[in-house]
């Protein structure tokens, strides 16, 4: 089974479709990128979820569950975002429902009508939830395809802030897929703690990559979660031949490293 953050219309099922025919494994729906963890971890299955976006950054909750859950990474696509509004009269809108980093993505648009906001769970939830209402107050920041599967108007497309926005998805899992395609790239993600907090300390952690001539294609902190300003830090970069070697230089100056995988990138043509 391969879970994705529902309901049907998200972007996430989106991408899901795609790495459902890349692995050949049936859809199914969950509320939260938490439960998509939780069925992973228990069901031994794939999930799919979002991991960064082009304009707001990193989904924190996915990056705080990649490091608090026994998964790995097996998968990466990029998927084009374009946001819409969508309801029954744009005039008559006052408050408007989205996920989060939609909202945010959508903000001057927002702003410049004077809308208020409310959260929700995910796109197509937000679509789902004034088709139920019925209430011309209410607009939702979905795609289209949500927009037709909720039977609501297109009232105005493409209202995000930026034009280039895209989204990263990623497939996760414990144990490795058969893919039926060829990426178009490979990757390694891993996370690390410095031993050290001291001047150099992360020096000494980006001078192995620059020895081997490595490229980093990300490189974040988050909390640790054990005390205040201490931090972990996640590392994607392109695969290298060597990496049991470089992981070997890496344990010298770090307390903990947790592997994510090396995995396959995608083309959206896929």
């Amino acid at each position: 089974m391969l879970y994705y953050l529902g309901p049907r219309g998200s972007f996430t099922e989106k991408a899901g479709k795609i790495f459902s025919k890349l692995i050949s494994l049936p859809l199914q729906p969950c509320s939260t990128i938490y439960e998509i963890f939780e069925n992973v971890d228990k069901n031994n299955a794939y999930g799919v979820v979002p991991s960064e976006n082009s304009i707001e950054g990193s989904v924190t909750l996915t990056q705080d569950l990649l490091l608090e859950y026994d998964v790995k990474i097996f998968g990466e696509i990029d998927i084009d975002i374009s946001h819409n509004l969508v309801g029954y009269d744009k005039d008559k809108i006052e408050i408007i429902l989205s996920h989060p980093q939609a909202l945010a993505q959508c903000r001057k648009y927002i702003k410049e009508h004077g809308w208020k906001t409310k959260a929700v769970s995910s796109t197509a939830k937000a679509a789902e939830i004034v088709a139920k209402e019925k209430d011309e107050r209410l607009g939702a920041i979905a795609s289209m395809e949500a927009a037709k599967l909720y039977g609501l108007k297109i009232l105005d497309e493409d209202i995000q802030d930026y034009k280039n926005n895209k989204t990263r998805f990623i497939l996760i899992g414990k144990e490795t897929p058969n893919f039926n395609a060829e990426p178009i790239a490979y990757k390694t993600t891993i996370i690390i703690e410095l031993k050290e907090d001291k001047p150099g300390a992360l020096y000494h952690i980006l001078k192995e990559f620059a020895e081997r001539d490595i490229n980093l294609t990300r490189i974040e902190s988050r909390p640790s979660k054990k005390r205040l300003g201490t931090y972990v830090f996640y590392i994607d970069f392109e695969s290298y031949e060597d990496e049991e070697g470089l992981f070997k230089s890496l344990n010298k100056n770090v307390a903990y490293m947790k592997y994510l995988g090396t995995y396959p990138v995608f083309g959206i043509e896929q």
